[in-house]
């Protein structure tokens, strides 16, 4: 009988991160997560995070490089868990109470959408500017 090989327990986010740093990320391993993620699902990865689908209020992405997100974000995403200040947060949609860089922490208010210009205010990228998080 073969034994049943198990991953190692991967520890990533805010209460870890003891110093912060920059690295380049445009080379990475990802995790690419393959259909939305609902609520009480839960992603933590070393590298980037892929994922084919909305991120789903309640769910949460922990991931030690970037998050993508090819739909909207409306749960947790959390990159640089690590303390990688150069991560990056992409999706066709930001549209969660917060999101997370490194050790940083971005609280987003819902802004009024002005009738006929949704589009152009839809956040899609987040990244740290200035030891602050930049959503554009």
């Amino acid at each position: 009988m073969k034994k049943k090989e198990t991953q190692p327990e991967i520890e990533l986010g805010l209460h870890i991160i003891e110093k912060t740093f920059s690295q380049k990320i445009e080379e990475t391993k990802a995790k690419i997560c393959d259909g939305a993620l609902r609520s009480g699902n839960k992603v933590e990865y070393e590298g980037t995070v892929i994922v084919l689908g909305d991120l789903n209020a309640g769910a949460e992405v922990i991931s030690g490089e970037n998050v993508i997100v090819l739909g909207a974000i409306r749960g947790l995403a959390h990159a640089g868990a690590s303390g990688n200040r150069e991560a990056i947060i992409v999706a066709n949609e930001i549209d969660a109470p917060q999101v997370r860089i490194a050790d940083i922490v971005k609280e987003i208010e819902k802004a009024e959408i002005v009738e006929g210009e949704e589009e152009k205010t839809k956040k899609k990228r987040a990244y740290i500017k200035r030891s602050q998080i930049i959503l554009e």
